[in-house]
């Protein structure tokens, strides 16, 4: 099995072509999953009634179902019931006009939510009780503790964490090639469907996914140094 450069090259050039399906993959799911998630994270913690425990149960449960399975499941149901939808709401549309993209930020961002929700949750129980009692002992709201004290404190904690959320969901985008959306992999192997020669377009979308990656983590790192320094600089 040959590795040349021109290939290799050529297989990188067709991954990046299909970079910003990647990132819309990756920003608008883990944007739900930050909202979504403390709204979780913040109900499940004050045990709000009925949904605290529904969202408990949803979590668990849901984080039990591989992101495949999920993926395939949500793609059939689209692709066999969109025609009976399309017909209820009167849309001259068929499934050969139709993105799937829909489907794969839907699955990505459900998942996303569950990633999210734990993160955030396990970052604020990391703050002690005692933070809360000390804002309200000098006269601070709930609101106010969570947003002058807890939020402050829990944002380190939370940081790389997230961050490992961001990198984990960019990855994860590589397995709607399954149900045909062109992300870095798909179009990175583009080229082998010619040659033949896969190895190169697997190793040209592990390069790119892994650059990604790269520039993800120099960021976090950067983001926990300037929190350490202005920790440093309150106390």
């Amino acid at each position: 099995m040959s590795f040349t450069l021109e290939e290799f090259w050529q297989c990188v050039l067709s991954g990046l072509s299909c970079l910003p399906n990647t990132i819309l993959l990756t920003v608008v799911p883990v944007a739900f999953g930050a909202v979504v998630g403390t709204l979780i994270a913040i109900a499940r913690i004050y045990r709000i009634r009925f949904w605290g425990r529904f969202l408990a149960v949803f979590v668990t449960i849901y984080n039990g179902i591989p992101f495949l399975v999920a993926l395939l499941i949500y793609n059939l149901i689209f692709m066999t019931k969109f025609g009976d939808v399309a017909a209820f709401f009167h849309l001259n549309l068929s499934l050969a006009n139709v993105n799937v993209m829909g489907v794969g930020l839907f699955a990505l961002s459900l998942m996303e939510i569950c990633s999210m929700s734990e993160t955030i949750r396990g970052a604020f129980l990391s703050v002690g009780q005692g933070q809360f009692e000390a804002g309200y002992s000098i006269g601070l709201t709930r609101g106010q503790t969570m947003r002058r004290v807890i939020v402050p404190q829990m944002i380190p904690v939370a940081l790389p964490m997230l961050t490992n959320n961001v990198i984990g969901a960019m990855k994860n985008t590589s397995v709607v090639m399954t149900i045909g959306i062109m992300d870095v992999l798909n179009g990175a192997i583009q080229p082998c469907n010619v040659t033949y020669n896969y190895l190169v377009g697997y190793v040209a979308a592990a390069l790119i996914y892994w650059g990604i990656a790269a520039v993800l983590e120099a960021a976090s790192r950067k983001a926990e140094s300037r929190l350490e320094s202005y920790r440093r600089q309150t106390v």
